[in-house]
């Protein structure tokens, strides 16, 4: 039987319904359109100490012991928003000079960075979120809203922290930073003691996980040696995926930050004689590679790379200086995810 024409984007992207995960002692299979994270988490009972908390989800005393321990205190003011977000504003294929078809916008999940108290915001809610930054030695506050409307957290890698901070759901073993109701408030004490510097990064682990993690609850941390000297350039990027169950659209797309297809993610600008470091991290379900055409970097242990691999929460990081002029791709080379969106430029003056 003859299905009809189908396109390269198509091809790629056919998939039947799947199992996905269970939530809510529900079944949530992909490939039978948008999951409403809303309603399924009517389903999820209110942990015993969550409801004892009372909505009181400052953690004073600990806030109180990490002011009172002389380490330097960073405070970030984060809320999770609901936006729309287009996937390929241009809707144009610059790697392969052709049009994107079909809707690109849905109802995203974001993070967005307020000043303090949560005063005025200080930018738009973005995929990824903000970028929380520290160094070793200091101590990190992130004070969490939660402005959706099923209960979601800031769960953080690299790090050190108590249980009580893990941003985690646990079932009736649920602390409050673990299940932050919409219109709460909680404040997350994370240390950035010896060992724990490196680039990481923060997602929802809540009771809904991985779900408000596909909509786009997630950002980059990174943890810098005290006094560490700068580059002269710096790219924070996530391999991710948006896929039907989540966005309600029909393609699934393979992105770089939030976007799909060069012209749309990221173009990365640098000049010939600069420091150059690059973040990577992975932020689905799949495993992609980091490929950078015309440059190689050097890992510690002295193996030259040009095409490294990663897989789900893998992140890392590397550095070079740059010597290549030119218009280069990056991208990731599992082919299918290449020729669904995640590639972009990298352009070299």
């Amino acid at each position: 039987m003859s299905l009809g024409p189908t396109d390269r984007r198509s091809f790629l992207g056919l998939a039947g319904a799947t199992f996905f995960c269970t939530l809510a002692g529900q079944r949530v299979e992909a490939g039978r359109g948008q999951i409403d994270v809303a309603q399924l988490s009517n389903g999820v009972d209110v942990p015993p100490r969550v409801a004892a908390a009372n909505g009181n989800g400052a953690a004073s005393e600990a806030v109180a012991a990490a002011v009172a321990s002389g380490a330097r205190v960073r405070e970030y003011w984060i809320a999770a928003e609901q936006r729309s977000w287009n996937i390929v504003p241009s809707h144009r294929d610059q790697m392969m000079a052709a049009p994107v078809k079909g809707r690109s916008t849905f109802q995203a999940y974001a993070y967005r960075p307020y000043s303090a108290d949560f005063g005025t915001p200080l930018g738009p809610a973005t995929v990824p979120g903000p970028l929380i930054e520290a160094e070793v030695g200091d101590t990190v506050l992130v004070h969490f809203r939660n402005k959706l409307t099923a209960p979601v957290t800031v769960h953080p890698h690299g790090v050190f922290y108590s249980n009580e901070m893990d941003g985690a759901y646990k079932g009736k073993w649920t602390d409050p930073g673990g299940f932050v109701q919409r219109n709460r408030t909680f404040t997350y004490v994370w240390e950035c003691r010896e060992g724990t510097e490196g680039t990481w990064l923060y997602h929802d682990h809540g009771p809904m996980d991985p779900l408000p993690v596909f909509r786009g609850l997630f950002g980059p941390l990174l943890v810098r040696q005290a006094g560490e000297p700068r580059p002269d350039r710096e790219f924070f990027l996530a391999f991710h995926t948006w896929d039907p169950s989540t966005t309600g659209l029909r393609n699934i797309y393979y992105c770089l930050n939030g976007r799909a297809y060069a012209g749309n993610t990221p173009t990365l600008e640098a000049k010939v004689g600069e420091r150059v470091r690059f973040h990577v991290y992975g932020v689905d379900n799949f495993f992609h590679t980091f490929h950078l055409h015309g440059h190689r970097w050097t890992e510690p242990d002295g193996t030259i790379v040009d095409n490294k691999g990663f897989g789900p929460a893998d992140s890392f990081s590397f550095e070079i200086v740059e010597d290549n002029p030119g218009r280069w791709f990056y991208h990731c080379h599992v082919f299918q995810h290449l020729h669904q969106g995640m590639n972009g430029w990298y352009v070299v003056s």
